[in-house]
């Protein structure tokens, strides 16, 4: 038993390995788990494509794809049985619902009343309707441990049926950005022009990232500095219909761009004047890579963000959806150069703080070691 704790065998199986933000904290807790302690297989229920799959990839890491495409994927459902198997861990951490629903086909029942590997899940609060969030919901509540980010997210698995004894808090985690790309680049990169000053917004372009609020909110103060831009960053299926919004609320003066899928969208934010994060639900990723950017951030009072967000030290806290309190703070900030630079500088050391890698990493590792023991 010894060894085994001193180098337990880790699998995790993701949902998808995108710019998702399951995706990201998978990526940073396999990275940085001491190889010492830790070995770690991946795998994903897809394509193994996407920033965090390279990401892994460049740390050495391989990245099995292991697609299970419908209910009677047999094929699908066999390779990722043997896949889990032939691995042979002590714990299975899957992130996201589908990637918790699938766990079925690789965990048993154990002779104490555990599983067999271990099972532990992540980012999975909202498992769906219909038979497969029965499975997923289930597939919770047998979990050996299910992980938090937060106050918020632990309330959404108690509603959900998981017991609290089973639950572990452990808040998410963000790197300090890399050197930012060639500002007249980005902005030509963006179709803006050289001397813009940028706001960025959005993360994903679809209605859970409340990009349609992000341009409203931008067209009420545009007038501020012809200057001005606003950068919508990421891809979604949004896309046209927040571009057409714009060019109607400003077909004459339209200033909305789009970012696309970047990898260097981390280190761009501190091209930035400000980030905006107008999400209904989540978002502390985007809160916490503009927060350790040192850009200040303009996000919905929501549960989540209430927990990163220092509201009038690292940044503001608005009522969720109300564009105009959007609108006035930004015009607070561009006003006060001085005051947007300390709450930028307020939310670095925050994130360096709070959300380092090396204590989420450090979490996890006791999680695993006490299921292993």
């Amino acid at each position: 038993m010894e060894s085994e704790l001193t180098h337990a065998k880790l699998f995790f199986l993701a949902s998808d390995l995108g710019a998702g933000a399951a995706a990201v904290q998978l990526a940073l807790l396999a990275r940085g788990l001491p190889r010492e302690r830790f070995s770690v297989a991946v795998g994903v229920l897809g394509r193994a494509e996407g920033a965090a799959a390279d990401a892994l990839r460049a740390a050495g890491l391989s990245v099995a794809p292991l697609p299970v495409r419908h209910p009677l994927d047999f094929s699908g459902m066999r390779k990722l049985r043997n896949a889990v198997r032939g691995a042979n861990p002590a714990v299975l951490h899957c992130f996201g619902p589908e990637a918790v629903r699938a766990s079925r086909l690789a965990v048993s029942g154990g002779a104490n009343g555990g599983n067999v590997p271990r099972l532990v899940a992540s980012a999975a609060t909202a498992p769906g309707g219909g038979v497969s969030g029965w499975l997923t919901g289930r597939q919770l509540r047998r979990a050996d441990r299910v992980i938090a980010t937060g106050k918020a997210e632990g309330e959404r698995y108690r509603r959900l049926g998981v017991r609290g004894e089973r639950l572990t808090r452990i808040g998410p985690a963000v790197t300090a950005p890399a050197e930012p790309p060639d500002r007249a680049q980005f902005c030509r990169d963006v179709l803006a022009p050289v001397d813009s000053k940028l706001i960025f917004a959005g993360g994903g372009l679809d209605a859970a990232h409340g990009v349609k609020d992000a341009v409203i909110a931008f067209d009420m103060m545009r007038y501020d500095s012809p200057a001005l831009r606003l950068v919508l960053t990421g891809d979604g299926r949004d896309r046209v219909e927040a571009e057409e919004l714009g060019r109607a609320l400003a077909f004459d003066d339209y200033r909305v761009h789009f970012s696309g899928p970047r990898a260097d969208l981390p280190a761009a934010a501190r091209l930035a004047e400000m980030v905006w994060v107008t999400c209904a639900r989540g978002g502390e990723l985007l809160a916490l890579r503009a927060m350790a950017a040192g850009r200040p951030v303009i996000a919905y009072h929501t549960p989540e963000l209430d927990e990163v967000i220092d509201d009038g030290v690292t940044g503001y806290l608005v009522p969720a959806g109300d564009r105009t309190a959007i609108a006035t703070k930004a015009h607070e900030l561009l006003a006060d150069p001085a005051l947007a630079a300390r709450l930028g500088e307020a939310g670095r050391a925050r994130a360096a703080e709070r959300f380092g890698v090396s204590r989420m990493v450090e979490q996890h590792a006791r999680v695993y070691q006490e299921l292993v023991g």
